[in-house]
């Protein structure tokens, strides 16, 4: 018996464009215009004698019939791509890209990644430093670190709010979450002289506080967390990252407020000391992120694997959020 199929050209156009909800994601997804996106859409569409997009003014949707479509059709192009990386006898190997924090990348992953390379030589890892939400259709990347709360989970409105995106296209998205968000304020030890520790938040009085301008809310937040009233002065010194920070408070600029596991090296050289005792946990997690389709390819597992194992022990427990 004959098969009988639309042309997999369109059908690979349609989901792509159905997966991002974009024709032009999915035109840069698959190297190709816009036009031909639309093109090979309308082709589609007259093959099957329905509409399977509704055209928006800056957006496209599935109709009633792309969605009998998408699904199945997802499905059966991961069994496919599945099924040739059988064939092509891949066993992990190949290059790895990850979009990651900056800080993070500097303060923790770096450090160790070494280990991960001189255990799987066959798997060559290139980091990409972002703070900008992860987008798999257009960034060319394989997984994403980042910190938040995923799109379907509302955040906790009693502790310190994030509020950098951390991805698009969350219908697609795997997460597996990383360790907690743990905010700590710390300094140079020489900066706090003779009032240290702060127990009372009139101790902060005549101290500088260094701000993050990806977390401006940040220091309001953690102190209504402890539940102490505040007059904070918002003039401080501001910084893009959290590096900058750190180095800043170590310099003895003042008292940086920043996530545990990027301070942990620092606080145990020395470099800087808590200037707060309390430490408060953020309405978000550090999270690893990837697309749902590849998720199980051998290069992604063996490095989730091997992550996974370095924070064994070693960083606060994450939450029982789940994926999204």
């Amino acid at each position: 018996m004959t098969r009988r199929f639309p042309s997999l050209n369109a059908l690979r156009t349609f989901e792509a464009a159905a997966r991002n909800t974009s024709f032009s994601i999915a035109a840069d997804e698959l190297n190709v215009t816009q036009a031909a996106v639309s093109r090979q859409i309308r082709l589609l569409e007259d093959d099957m004698g329905v509409k399977l997009f509704r055209r928006l003014t800056r957006a496209v949707e599935l109709t009633q019939e792309g969605n009998l479509l998408y699904p199945p059709l997802r499905d059966a192009f991961d069994e496919i791509e599945r099924a040739a990386a059988r064939v092509w006898g891949n066993k992990g190997t190949g290059v790895l890209t990850i979009s990651v924090l900056p800080t993070f990348a500097v303060k923790w992953l770096m450090p160790r990644l070494s280990r991960f390379s001189e255990a799987h030589p066959e798997i060559e890892v290139h980091i990409v430093n972002s703070i900008k939400e992860a987008n798999f259709g257009k960034d060319d990347i394989d997984l994403a670190i980042r910190v938040g709360a995923p799109q379907a989970l509302a955040a906790d409105a009693k502790r310190p709010r994030i509020e950098l995106p951390m991805a698009t296209a969350w219908e697609a998205l795997q997460t597996e979450p990383l360790m907690a968000d743990e905010l700590v304020a710390v300094s140079s030890p020489n900066y706090l002289k003779d009032s240290a520790p702060i127990l009372r938040p009139e101790d902060l009085q005549g101290f500088t506080l260094l701000h993050m301008a990806t977390r401006p809310n940040a220091w309001a937040d953690y102190l209504l967390a402890l539940g102490w009233k505040h007059d904070l002065d918002p003039s401080g010194p501001s910084y893009g990252h959290f590096f900058m920070s750190l180095q800043a408070a170590a310099e003895g600029k003042g008292i940086a407020l920043v996530p545990k596991v990027l301070a942990e090296e620092d606080l145990k050289s020395g470099a800087i000391v808590r200037a707060v005792p309390n430490k408060v946990l953020s309405a978000g997690q550090y999270y690893l992120l990837g697309e749902r389709r590849k998720w199980d390819q051998p290069k992604i597992r063996t490095f989730r694997r091997w992550l996974l194992s370095e924070i064994k022990g070693t960083a606060p427990s994450v939450e029982n959020w789940g994926n999204p």
